[in-house]
């Protein structure tokens, strides 16, 4: 956990009195029979003494109960969405908690629901912030919401236990788990990496261009040539360019130097393994420094290199063929 001072965002959700709960705990419930004795005592003994102590300690009790709900109510929430990872590996999410007002909070503690891993008790001091980390299981391909998170604490004499429930409002996403020990790449006979890929390739003035896919947006790519189709059909989130080449070489297929990766030709594969076999050759060609292309039914990827391009092409295979309400971005 890491502690920042913050300038304060216009508006966040966060947590009204009517969303936080409270009961009394363990050491609640024997106090309140340590009451109940004292003050049968101070009847069958009439002892005012014993009336003040009594009342002095359920006034106690009480203030215990007001604070311990004031230590949560108005703290402000914030999540981070998790970096994409792949399946079978574990997702992290960053979950801030935002405290506005000029008095600290204390022994705050956060544990994600449903887990059996001890809460992590946090301080927050006044008008400051914590950022919490959690952990998340990822074990298929396609969108992971960040799970619920339980807040509470006991603060500041444990009698009562205050406590709400938040679910963030973010999600990772989980690319497919790579083929172990994946074939090699379909490399076409004759295919030579070239010594050094350049963004454009030149072509004879006046020569007929043909529209050969589009590839993930590479800085210093003309406004014009923007895919918007595949830009909007990713929500915004990922930039592609379309490219173009010369007719002839639009006729013989791919360009010189690269290759593409095709969903099609793996029919003999289940669905899964063939997202995993290609999601493992993306990665291959993206280690080997050969450009790649991805052809994945309708979606046509032009073959380039670099960080985008991996990131357009996993998450075209992550979203393949899901619904969608799952596969909006």
């Amino acid at each position: 956990m890491r502690q920042r001072t913050i300038r304060w965002p216009p508006a966040r959700p966060w947590l009204g009195a009517q969303r936080v709960h409270i009961r009394p705990s363990r050491a609640g419930l024997a106090f309140a029979a340590l009451l109940l004795a004292l003050w049968i005592a101070a009847v069958n003994y009439r002892l005012g003494l014993g009336y003040a102590l009594t009342y002095f300690a359920a006034a106690c009790a009480i203030a215990d109960m007001v604070f311990a709900s004031r230590n949560l109510a108005g703290l402000a929430l914030a999540a981070t969405p998790g970096k994409p990872v792949f399946a079978g590996s574990q997702a992290t999410f960053t979950l801030r908690l935002i405290n506005r007002s000029a008095r600290p909070r204390h022994a705050i503690h956060l544990s994600v629901r449903d887990s059996r891993a001890a809460p992590s008790p946090a301080d927050i001091a006044a008008h400051w912030e914590t950022a919490v980390s959690i952990v998340v299981a990822a074990p298929q391909r396609g969108w992971l919401d960040a799970p619920a998170v339980r807040l509470s604490g006991s603060f500041p004499l444990g009698l009562f236990i205050a406590w709400c429930h938040w679910q963030p409002d973010a999600r990772a996403l989980v690319y497919p788990q790579p083929e172990h020990n994946a074939p090699p790449l379909p490399v076409p006979a004759g295919t030579e990496q070239p010594a050094k890929q350049t963004r454009h390739q030149p072509h004879s003035p006046g020569g007929a261009l043909e529209l050969a896919g589009v590839r993930a947006y590479q800085p210093g790519d003309p406004l014009h040539r923007l895919a918007w189709r595949q830009i909007a059909r990713h929500d915004g989130e990922h930039l592609f360019s379309k490219q173009f080449q010369p007719a002839a070489d639009a006729q013989t297929g791919a360009a010189r130097g690269s290759i593409m990766l095709e969903y099609a030709p793996l029919h003999a594969l289940a669905p899964e393994a063939r997202l995993a076999r290609l999601a493992a050759w993306v990665l291959q060609a993206e280690r080997s420094g050969l450009p790649y292309g991805l052809r994945l039914g309708a979606l046509t990827l032009a073959p380039a290199l670099g960080a985008s391009q991996r990131d357009a092409c996993l998450r075209a295979l992550t979203l393949h063929d899901l619904p969608q309400e799952e596969a909006i971005a």
